[in-house]
């Protein structure tokens, strides 16, 4: 992780350490405060806009941290219409058809504006425009959804804000595992503004989130889960990762829908039966102790989403498990209803506990328990035995390469050579020669950043260094750099003026790599971190020397670069 990355976190922590006992004066003074409802357990007077101090250190610290481009800009604008569309509900109560139109429309701006929807879906022998609108709605769906699973989680002192930075977190540390640095620190930057306020809101809070500050993180989260973990965008890297971080929010969403639905109450009407109400009243442990044990929950499902990038079966392994004691709690605590309990009664079958419901007594469940009573541990080992095998041999199958075998990269010399170029060519047909795989990399590395970042040898609409980037991730590589570095290049290249050329490089370091793209995990990987200096201060960058880190990927004694940090 880079220092800038991890600056942007201490950054946004300490002004919203400055601004959220700022905000709350004022909230208090205005009269915009927490008022007790069926679901609220808070007494005193405490300010309910924590929320905006944490957007506002968001703002700053993307002004000072981020490059604006389309999607970053659609990502600000839509937060900014979620974010008043709470603050105006904190202070006059807006009814639920109006805040989700206000979620809709923002999710639309970051959807048409921003180009940001849930990638790569095809519903089979369907046309592709139908499978886009399906792929649209889906997205609005989990914007929309996950914002407000993110509020109705606002319940305990310190749990929404706790919960939202382990999964930015998480979310930041896979991105940096597929070299997504823009990731990383977006979401890096929302985790230190919340830090910030969590400092008063932790047990015994003086200050609340509000709407304003809970739909804001919760329609961030949905968004940057949106812009994949990778540059491969697959099923689970889309939507799956984010699903299994954000189970604790999700599951407690879809039991509220579930439990309202079954006793005819309305979605909006507030109660006290979701999963911190169940641990604080009917396990009686506290606020404190209730959050900790959602932080730790928590913690193992985003261990499932990091585990899965390294161990398909250990991870498929913790998940069920916890899913399988995340029912047995529903079921025990009536989250549902008293009646629902079907993991218990088949657990009561072998247990046979008089504190645990059981299958009515009829004749013919006596008739099948008197015939199979002992066999039943055996189907039950059985089941499981096959279930496990299925799942190894569907990993099994996953881990060999069912993708086509990576096409050669050809190492070609760029139209019009600087001199560096030539000589980092020269000295990559050497190293090929010798066949010394690490000269060849940081060769492989070097030259393609001097032609990516040098722009006095190309004509306009033309990217350096794609002849280098990994073949099936060309398109992807070409957007990342028209959004970037070559967002504005073809002005410089008409007016052939202050065009930045690479005079000068130094190798730092030159190692195996942690990272790897989902589907390709069987290949190598080399990070080669690099210094290169300019001919003068580059306009782009604003910097004459700038280091970075290249990651390659080898298949066949060949390297193809994959990504680059900024």
């Amino acid at each position: 992780m880079s220092l800038e990355i991890c600056l942007s976190f201490v950054v946004t922590f300490i002004i919203s350490l400055i601004l959220v006992p700022i905000v709350s004066k004022v909230s208090k003074k205005l009269g915009i405060i927490a008022h007790t409802n069926k679901r609220t357990i808070h007494k005193g007077i405490i300010a309910r806009t924590g929320g905006y101090a944490i957007y506002a250190s968001f703002l700053i610290g993307t002004m000072i941290f981020l490059k604006t481009d389309i999607q970053i800009n659609s990502i600000l604008i839509g937060g900014f219409i979620v974010f008043l569309t709470g603050f105006y509900d904190d202070i006059h109560d807006l009814s639920p058809k109006f805040k989700m139109l206000g979620q809709i429309i923002a999710a639309l701006v970051v959807i048409v504006y921003g180009g940001i929807s849930l990638k790569g879906f095809i519903i089979p022998f369907l046309p592709s425009s139908f499978s886009h609108v399906i792929a649209i709605i889906i997205t609005i769906g989990w914007i929309v959804g996950i914002s407000n699973a993110v509020n109705l989680i606002d319940g305990l002192d310190g749990l929404c804000g706790g919960i939202s930075i382990i999964v930015l977190v998480t979310i930041s540390l896979t991105s940096l595992t597929y070299g997504r640095t823009d990731i990383s620190s977006l979401s890096l930057l929302l985790a230190g503004a919340i830090g910030g306020f969590l400092v008063y809101n932790f047990h015994p809070a003086s200050v609340f989130l509000g709407d304003c500050g809970a739909l804001f993180i919760g329609y961030m989260i949905a968004v940057i889960s949106l812009l994949g973990f990778g540059y491969k965008s697959s099923s689970f890297f889309t939507l799956g990762a984010p699903i299994v971080v954000l189970m604790v929010p999700i599951m407690d969403t879809l039991i509220a829908i579930i439990r309202r639905k079954v006793h005819h109450k309305s979605f909006s009407e507030a109660d006290k039966n979701h999963l911190h109400h169940k641990l604080m009243f009917s396990l009686e442990l506290g606020q404190t102790k209730s959050v900790l044990i959602l932080y730790v929950v928590t913690i193992l499902f985003s261990l499932c989403s990091y585990i899965y990038l390294y161990d398909k079966i250990a991870a498929t392994i913790l998940f069920l498990t916890l899913m399988l004691l995340f029912e047995v709690f529903v079921e025990a605590t009536n989250m549902i209803d008293r009646k629902y309990k079907p993991v218990l009664t088949i657990m009561n079958i072998f247990i046979k506990s008089e504190y645990l419901p059981s299958i009515k007594d009829t004749k013919p469940y006596r008739r099948i328990v008197e015939r199979a009573k002992k066999k039943y541990a055996v189907i039950a080992l059985i089941v499981i035995a096959i279930i496990f095998s299925l799942v190894f041999a569907f990993n099994k199958q996953n881990s060999t390469p069912t993708h086509k075998p990576v096409q050669t990269v050809e190492y070609k010399e760029a139209d019009n050579e600087t001199e560096l170029m030539s000589d980092i060519y020269n000295q990559l047909k050497t190293a090929i020669e010798r066949n010394n795989k690490p000269d060849i990399r940081q060769d492989v590395a070097a030259y393609f950043l001097a032609d990516y970042f040098t722009l006095s040898n190309k004509k306009e609409n033309q990217i350096g260094g794609i002849h280098y980037f990994y073949s099936d991730k060309k398109d992807d590589f070409t957007a990342y750099a028209k959004n970037g570095y070559y967002k504005n290049a073809n002005t410089f290249i008409k007016n052939q003026t202050d065009l930045p050329e690479v005079i000068h490089y130094d190798i730092i370091s030159n190692q195996d790599s942690y990272k790897a793209l989902s589907g390709l995990e069987d290949y190598s990987y080399y990070d080669v971190r690099i210094k290169i200096t300019f001919a003068d201060v580059n306009p782009i960058l604003n910097v004459e020397e700038y280091t970075t880190t290249v990651t390659l990927i080898e298949k066949n004694q060949r390297f193809s670069v994959v990504a680059m940090e900024e």
